[in-house]
């Protein structure tokens, strides 16, 4: 039985918008807005979520990948922040096993900036005390010889010694799309490219929003008892005007370079003489490494990386990395995105120094707002938002998300190769799909062909996507579902052609609406690789 979540399942969606009123909405299908849905759904509520672009399109489908405690917040005594997010770590890798997966980290120390050793050492042994459900391996600590042995393309000057601790990996965009959907199977009512234009009040009190359907232009009204706000950098535009902004964003990007450039061998946590730290990941054949944490003050629906962020990271990286040389040419791709950080009165903190930490705030129109917080701790946010709201209704909880399963079914490798289908496209399907969702689109002609050269990526996923996850446009596919935009060496704008048409056929598109898509991909990419101008690229 195909578990369908589709165009025509968002219309439906729409349709009852238009017709119910519900006890929440949500305003916002980033990470924080999509686990405010699911806890508020599966604490009986009746729950709308609308989202102006795609569900991920914002800050929480352009992380870091990471979900992590936060070790470099123990070096100022954010203990409570560390623990929450180690503990919401250990929870996702026991409840999303599909989605969350362990990733052991080298932390190399050097002698002319900190941390130093035993502060270092010092600092893993709290981190690891802070993890009670010991869901990782515990910290270790190399000596040089050691540490160069695990990593031998490190810089030796200055080294002396490196820790290894562990955290975990994700699809930031694919753990959002997991969240949403959980959030609709236990009832509620999702819909992405719905933008609430502004709040409708009466008696001064919110009691809904304005909807614009971005694909037919539509307009409506849906009503709710209960308005979150959770649209983070952008929050305070629904928010009645404030004598100050709620949000300090900050600019973050990201480069994927081939990692055989570098030759790590397991992901590495970089200090950087000012203070930073960089990450190196594994991402299959390639690296991804990020980030920068820069005051943002432009337009946030326009941020994309720049030459001078794209040279901080090589920089750091080829310092760390001497042999890897690396250059503007090697970068595959780079994304930015804006942090939704909480501004504090009189805050001088450097933007990296800046706490993680979330906030509510319940406006007197009645608005609840929620900022701040990481990938991480996006459940545990959104349980304190869902308490905030049974309170205000005066509910009994009925249940949470605290030990609720999340993500696809895991099956063996071996299913996926029963298929038909190479190692390689199998294990990268067994980590996004349950076996099911990829034999109901196996049978379509060219299926199980690579879309791209050299990448995992078969075309089943591209129906998949449309039919069960709400694909709507052609970037939701390429960037967001299948990853191709960061991955392919071209941003696949080669093959945008063929994946526009494949889901023409399906979503009823014209040739005048394919050119569209095209064309809005082409400027995407356009203005993803504009940094390379700046270099003469």
């Amino acid at each position: 039985m195909t578990e369908e979540f589709s165009a025509r399942t968002r219309a439906a969606n729409l349709a009852r918008m238009r017709r119910e009123t519900f006890d929440v909405l949500i305003v916002g299908g980033g990470i924080v807005g999509a686990g405010v849905a699911r806890e508020a759904a599966c604490r009986g509520l009746r729950t709308a979520l609308v989202e102006r672009g795609d569900f991920a399109s914002g800050t929480s489908g352009k992380t870091s990948r990471l979900v992590h405690g936060g070790l470099r917040y123990l070096r100022n005594y954010r203990i409570r922040l560390v623990w929450q997010a180690v503990r919401e770590r250990d929870r996702l890798l026991v409840r999303a096993p599909t989605l969350v997966h362990p990733l052991p980290f080298v932390i190399p120390t050097y002698r002319d900036r900190p941390p130093g050793p035993l502060a270092l050492r010092f600092g893993l042994f709290l981190y690891d005390l802070l993890s009670t459900r010991k869901s990782v391996p515990r910290r270790a600590w190399l000596r040089l010889e050691e540490a160069l042995t695990r990593e031998p393309r490190l810089r030796g000057e200055g080294l002396a010694g490196a820790g290894v601790y562990y955290d975990a990996w994700t699809d930031d965009a694919r753990l959002v799309l997991a969240v949403v959907k959980d959030a609709a199977a236990e009832g509620a009512i999702v819909a992405n490219y719905a933008e609430a234009t502004e709040l409708v009040r009466e008696e001064d009190e919110v009691c809904g929003a304005r909807i614009v359907d971005r694909i037919t232009g539509d307009r409506f009204d849906v009503r709710a008892s209960v308005v979150v706000n959770a649209t983070g950098v952008w929050l305070d535009r629904l928010r009645i005007p404030r004598p100050h902004p709620t949000i300090r964003p900050t600019k973050g990007i990201h480069i994927f370079v081939p990692r055989a450039k570098l030759g790590h061998h397991q992901a590495i946590a970089l200090p950087v003489r000012d203070g930073r730290v960089v990450f190196v990941l594994p991402w299959g054949d390639l690296t991804l490494i990020g980030t920068t944490d820069t005051d943002f003050a432009g337009d946030p629906d326009a941020v994309v990386p720049d030459a001078p962020d794209v040279d901080y990271l090589l920089s750091a990286v080829n310092e760390a990395f001497p042999e890897a040389r690396l250059v503007p040419e090697d970068v595959v791709s780079a994304y930015a995105s804006l942090r939704p950080l909480l501004r504090k009165a009189g805050q001088d903190a450097s933007e990296s120094e800046v706490s993680r930490e979330h906030e509510i705030f319940e406006d007197e129109d009645g608005l609840v707002s929620v900022a701040g917080g990481k990938l991480t701790t996006h459940r545990a946010m959104a349980e304190d938002v869902g308490k905030r709201i049974v309170a205000r209704l005066g509910r009994r909880a009925a249940g949470s998300t605290r030990n609720r399963p999340l993500g696809p079914s895991a099956s063996p490798l071996d299913d996926f190769t029963n298929l038909g289908l190479d190692e390689a496209s199998a294990s990268h399907l067994q980590m996004r799909y349950s076996l099911e969702a990829v034999q109901r689109y196996l049978e379509s002609p060219g299926a199980r062909d690579r879309i791209v050269h050299g990448r995992p990526h078969i075309w089943a996923e591209v129906e998949l996507a449309v039919r069960e996850e709400m694909a709507l446009r052609l970037s939701d596919v390429l960037v967001r579902r299948l990853g191709l935009f960061y991955e392919a060496a071209d941003q696949a704008f080669g093959v945008a052609v063929q994946v526009a048409s494949r889901m023409g056929r399906i979503l009823g598109w014209n040739p005048r609406t394919i050119e569209d898509e095209i064309a809005a991909y082409a400027e995407l990419v356009r203005t993803h690789r504009a940094f390379r101008k700046d270099h003469g690229g």
